[in-house]
């Protein structure tokens, strides 16, 4: 806990004065550096989907962590240490950037495979969407959703189905149920669901990140 406790403040330090120094100057870019191989260092840095993708998986995560870096020197003043630790708001950005990894390494990777290959790795990415949602949704997220004070995952729901709302794909999703239980259930095209999920994503996006910073 001590240990955790010296991270976060060193983390929370290093950040805000990166923030002090003007953008694209020397003094901010020397803070940056420091931030990334003290996040680096920490061993905390999430790994999203271990264990799949075998042979692969490093060149994914490694990508992942380029772009996630990336976006902390260019955003670092999006990061309100009032409403979080700066490890939790790293790894909110890692789980996104991941997703951007594999669709770029898979899209590349397609165009040069074998055919069985490209199988293995459609198998694979279908996998990891009955698994689990695209973006992840943390605790905190699930919990904002289900409570809904405004009402906003309640009222979005797909044509001409009412009771189909985002709230409830999410709870069904929390739940254990997988698309394809969903559609048949709902006598909804799962093609449906998934993009009307996908769209719902997009749109929540911004309330989402408010949410949690």
């Amino acid at each position: 806990m001590v240990g955790n406790q010296q991270l976060n403040k060193e983390l929370r330090q290093l950040a805000i004065k990166a923030q002090q120094h003007p953008a694209n100057t020397k003094m901010r870019q020397i803070a940056l550096t420091r931030l990334v191989n003290a996040i680096q260092r920490s061993g905390q840095l999430c790994r999203p989907y271990s264990g799949q993708f075998p042979g692969l998986y490093e060149d994914i995560y490694s990508s992942a962590c380029n772009r996630t870096f990336l976006y902390i020197c260019q955003n670092i003043d999006g990061y309100d240490p009032n409403r979080g630790e700066v490890i939790a708001w790293v790894n909110f950005i890692m789980k996104r950037r991941f997703i951007d990894a594999i669709n770029e390494i898979f899209s590349s990777f397609v165009k040069q495979s074998h055919c069985s290959t490209k199988r293995l790795w459609t198998e694979n990415l279908e996998q990891l969407v009955e698994s689990e949602l695209n973006p992840l949704l943390s605790s905190e997220i699930i919990f904002w959703i289900k409570e809904d004070p405004d009402g906003l995952f309640q009222t979005t729901h797909i044509s001409n189905h009412t009771e189909v709302n985002f709230q409830y794909l999410v709870i069904k999703r929390i739940e254990g149920y997988s698309w394809r239980e969903l559609s048949e259930h709902l006598k909804i095209p799962l093609s449906t669901l998934s993009r009307f999920y996908d769209r719902c994503l997009t749109r929540f996006s911004s309330h989402l990140r408010e949410y949690l910073y």
